[in-house]
């Protein structure tokens, strides 16, 4: 039943985000294509050959996508109940069910448009071929993972005050340079590689980029840091949601 429920709710999220003109739910998987590939062009323009022994388009598509990845889902969970709260008249949906329909849609969506764009430049011969599928699905499961317990933590945080979203897209903003989606750890000194690896998007982008090049390049990551982060936060979101629909007006 519950299957159920998120698989109509996921329906009508895209019946309601893209509607049925033109390309319609296709936008899902075209929009962070479009972003994607405008950063690539840009930086193919301001930088050439490759970085530090990772060639460019590949270090560009290995950071973009699983940052965007990272933004929709977690940018997903602000004020995500009381968008929703419509629907909680219905016995058999849940607050989870619907943040959990949103989120599933914004990963299957990015990982539409990770594989279009991975097979036309692999096809084109611009980025490495994978080296180990495995490890880098890991990563990527792993970036969904931490991102779905930071979306339920936010969408708690914000129906418990207005405040906190003022806060959110800054913080957002400041992790970008130390989340790992614009280095490798090897490139950075010891004492800042230290202090990176408590980062545990830094792990998802090592073992993503890791998945790409093999052992072109020493990749650090624990392999269960980042998904034991995520569960840790979507316990504590978990154990507060029980308390938000109380705080929810209806009407």
């Amino acid at each position: 039943m519950q299957l159920r429920c998120i698989s109509a709710l996921m329906v009508r999220d895209m019946m309601m985000r893209y509607g049925r003109e033109n390309i319609g739910f296709l936008w899902i998987v075209l929009e962070p294509i479009l972003l994607t590939a405008g950063v690539m062009v840009l930086w193919s323009f301001i930088k050439s050959g490759d970085e530090h022994g990772i060639g460019l388009l590949t270090l560009v598509m290995t950071g973009y996508l699983p940052l965007t990845l990272w933004r929709h889902i977690s940018q997903a969970g602000v004020h995500a109940f009381r968008r929703s709260r419509g629907l909680l008249y219905h016995r058999h949906i849940t607050l989870m069910d619907s943040l959990l329909s949103r989120l599933v849609l914004e990963f299957v969506g990015t990982s539409g448009a990770l594989f279009l764009v991975y097979a036309v430049l692999a096809l084109a011969g611009a980025v490495e071929t994978l080296r180990d599928p495995g490890l880098a699905l890991l990563g990527w499961v792993s970036m969904g993972v931490l991102s779905l317990g930071v979306a339920v933590c936010f969408a708690v945080i914000t129906e418990y005050s207005e405040v906190s979203e003022r806060f959110i897209q800054p913080l957002q903003y400041i992790n970008l340079p130390i989340s790992g989606a614009f280095f490798v750890v090897a490139w950075l000194p010891k004492a800042a590689a230290d202090l990176a690896l408590y980062n545990p998007s830094v792990h998802c982008y090592e073992m993503f980029r890791a998945g790409f090049i093999g052992d072109q390049v020493t990749m650090h990551y624990t392999p269960w840091y980042p998904a034991a982060c995520g569960f840790v936060l979507l316990f504590f979101g978990l154990h507060f949601m029980n308390r938000v629909r109380d705080r929810l007006h209806f009407g």
